[in-house]
């Protein structure tokens, strides 16, 4: 019970964080499904019907609707839908930070010498995240029967429990898993490839829908199962049966994880090559490219770089083939070909490209800024910073040189999809103006650089609780653009969101206002970054 309790106060920001961003998602899609979808039956069954036309191609990543007409289908469609890929995000970062993080700072070494078993470790660690998963998915829940009360409706607890507890089994599943590919590879390759890995298994299921030659395999991915129940929607179930599955995914993932972890040794990784031993030395390197600053950071980060901007090239061109996939059935519904012809000034292929793609391009690099916050945030505490500052090195030095690193490697995934997206487009005989192109895949550096700066700030007071702050916050941001308009909240508080400044810069080009206060917010954010590092002890 000790190492459970250790494990959970280690994860409690995490438990805070992300049980608020289920309840803020679940509620506020509750409440804006009532203020939008009119109070009568009738207004209701027509707001299903128009939304359905729309819901069934987006199925690339939220599966198929049911029962839109009332308040549990819309939020499950709505906000259990995005909830999947949140609570995996959640599991990727605090299994990767049980398996490896905590290695690298000493405190699996410290555990360890107390006596406790490898497996018992392990153990702890999965049962105090199951524990912090549940409680979350629960303050989910309290959403959704919070937002039904305020509707003016009741909503039944039993299915809000069990909603719970497909979101659990599915979070649970990921942690296992990402705890398992965190003891084959190296600590600092570990997050990125677990990371590959849960993403490869959601474009799995979600591109099984769109493509039939993936069906067959669909059934390797864990979102697969968890699509399988509806419990909100009237018309949908529980499916017992796919949830357990899920469990069991969590188990047999969980005990290879043991297995693995007690058959390798700590600081590194059951599967390594080999490479010819050599004297020991404590000589410092004398290569050039570690003497350089910002080239030795691009340097050291050039796996990851390479993974990040192949892989978004690879999700980018996938997306721009989708599009006329959900394009021409839209486009084949009597009077919607005219409305789109008179909202989107004839550019309907590059407006659908703009909010399909453009839309999960800043996802991904928002998800890139918050894992190279993590590394910030864990070098202050496993004495990487310390050892940075010894060299000797200002702390200004290091924010700034932080920035520019993360802002060359923010442009070359920029880069490299923005000409992934234009061959792809002229494959698929998609129009795009490549002036237009060009500045809406460049806008993603300063976007990134956003949460970057707002990351630095954290790091620099509250190392251990950035990762929650800044993926509530990240959340938070993206639902306001959702739902901002829907409350009629007022232009300030929606540019609080780098989600709303970003705009749609592929059709109505750069909003100049949102880029000047992006860039005023990387510039205070980073400064005051510097100013409050020399303020606090490293580690403390």
């Amino acid at each position: 019970m000790t190492a459970i309790r250790l494990a959970l106060r280690l994860g409690r920001w995490g438990l805070i964080g992300f049980a608020g961003v289920g309840f803020f998602a679940t509620f506020v899609n509750a409440a804006g499904f009532y203020a939008i979808a009119g109070h009568t039956q009738a207004e209701r069954q027509a707001f299903g019907r128009s939304f359905a036309q729309v819901a069934s191609q987006l199925t690339v990543l939220l599966p198929p609707p049911s029962r839109l007409d009332t308040m549990g289908g819309y939020v499950q469609f709505r906000g259990y839908g995005s909830l999947a890929i949140v609570f995996a995000i959640w599991a990727l970062a605090s299994a990767s930070g049980a398996a490896r993080g905590d290695e690298e700072r000493g405190l699996v070494e410290m555990i360890l010498a107390t006596g406790l078993s490898r497996a018992r470790a392990i153990a702890a660690r999965i049962a105090a995240f199951a524990f912090a998963a549940f409680v979350a998915a629960l303050a989910a829940s309290l959403g959704v029967i919070v937002g039904a009360i305020a509707g003016g409706e009741a909503f039944p607890i039993d299915r809000a429990i069990e909603a719970a507890v497909l979101v659990t089994a599915l979070a649970l599943s990921c942690y296992s898993l990402v705890l398992l590919v965190a003891q084959l590879v190296a600590p600092r390759a570990a997050t990125g490839l677990a990371g590959a890995v849960l993403l490869g298994l959601f474009l799995l299921n979600s591109l099984s829908r769109t493509f039939d030659s993936l069906t067959t395999l669909r059934w390797l991915s864990p979102f697969r199962y968890y699509e399988l129940s509806q419990p909100l929607s009237p018309d949908g179930s529980f499916d017992v049966q796919a949830t357990l599955v899920l469990f069991g995914i969590a188990v047999g993932a969980g005990a290879l994880a043991t297995l693995a972890f007690v058959r390798r040794d700590l600081g590194s990784a059951l599967i390594s090559l080999r490479t010819s031993a050599g004297p020991p030395t404590y000589e410092p390197s004398r290569a050039l490219v570690w003497r350089m600053p910002v080239v030795r950071g691009l340097y050291d980060r050039r796996i990851s770089l390479t993974v990040w901007s192949v892989g978004v090239a690879v999700v980018a061109a996938l997306f721009v083939v989708l599009t006329k996939t959900m394009v021409q059935p839209l486009l084949a519904i009597p009077g919607l070909a005219q409305y789109f012809a008179v909202l989107m000034h004839g550019a309907i292929f590059p407006s659908f490209l703009s909010f399909i793609w453009f839309g999960f391009a800043q996802l991904l690099l928002a998800g890139f800024a918050i894992t190279q916050v993590a590394r910030w945030s864990a070098e202050d505490t496993d004495g990487r910073l310390e050892l940075i500052l010894s060299n000797p090195v200002s702390r200004t030095q290091v924010v700034i040189e932080r920035a520019v690193v993360l802002g060359l490697g923010a442009l070359l995934i920029a880069a490299v999809s923005g000409v992934a997206v234009g061959i792809e487009a002229q494959n698929e005989s998609i129009p795009l103006d490549a002036g237009r192109l060009a500045e809406a895949s460049l806008l993603l550096v300063p976007f990134a650089l956003v949460f970057a700066a707002l990351g630095a700030l954290l790091a620099a007071r509250l190392p251990r609780a950035t990762i929650g702050i800044l993926g509530v916050y990240a959340f938070a941001s993206y639902l306001m653009v959702q739902f901002g308009p829907i409350f009629k909240l007022p232009d300030w508080i929606q540019n609080l969101s780098p989600f709303k400044l970003f705009g749609q810069p592929l059709i109505d080009g750069i909003d100049r206002t949102g880029l000047l206060i992006m860039l005023a917010i990387v510039i205070v954010g980073f400064a005051a970054s510097a100013i409050v590092m020399q303020r606090r002890d490293v580690g403390a």
